[in-house]
């Protein structure tokens, strides 16, 4: 009797083949993620620091720090973009009429496909601490961040996409990619350049 070759695959064989290729894509999606999440922060850190060498060439030639859009300016020129009312960014000053950066209005990329927000909840935060003094002469929490930052901050959602993170008149609370790739925290760049938690008591709240 001549031998039986068997051909193709038995269930289970397939079903353990299927598996394998799922983990296997699985894998290979986390680490696609990864890799798309920390070069949006290499991107937001990059983009700071164009944005921070441009405030300071600013404040030379200028002798003072751009205007930030902010709502209680009350002025259209400055606190609108293409008609949309503003607050907390940059303004068109760094761009015109001398151009520190190409492009003020940098969207930050982790709100790129937000569409659906505000478009200042989309942009790079931007603030000049010593306006929110002057506007908020009974704040404690101004001066601190004064102390703490320096006289102006740029900031980005980070991964988790939240500003807010309950702290004490604002977020306060700094990315640090050691407690996960994806944590809570903002990406911050300031005058004095700070990374770590303010340790400014006035700058801390509940959490």
């Amino acid at each position: 009797m001549g031998l039986h070759r068997r051909c193709g695959f038995t269930l289970i064989e397939l079903l353990l083949t299927m598996g394998i290729l799922l983990i296997l894509s699985g894998i290979a999606l986390d680490n696609y993620m990864a890799a798309a999440i920390r070069a949006r922060v290499v991107r937001v850190k990059a983009e700071h620091r164009i944005l921070a060498q441009a405030i300071e060439v600013y404040r030379i030639d200028q002798n003072q720090l751009p205007r930030m859009a902010n709502s209680f300016y009350g002025d259209p020129a400055f606190d609108t973009i293409g008609g949309v009312p503003v607050s907390g960014v940059m303004t068109h000053c760094l761009s015109t009429p001398i151009a520190y950066v190409t492009n003020a209005y940098l969207i930050d990329p982790f709100m790129e496909k937000k569409v659906d927000a505000p478009l200042d909840e989309r942009l790079y935060t931007y603030q000049v601490i010593p306006v929110y003094i002057q506007k908020n002469p009974k704040s404690k929490f101004w001066p601190g961040a004064l102390e703490y930052y320096g006289e102006w901050r740029i900031g980005s959602v980070g991964t988790d996409l939240v500003f807010d993170h309950k702290f004490a008149n604002s977020a306060q609370l700094p990315y640090d990619p050691t407690n996960g790739l994806v944590s809570l925290g903002n990406i911050w760049t300031s005058q004095k350049n700070r990374t770590d938690c303010p340790p400014v008591p006035a700058l801390l709240g509940s959490h």
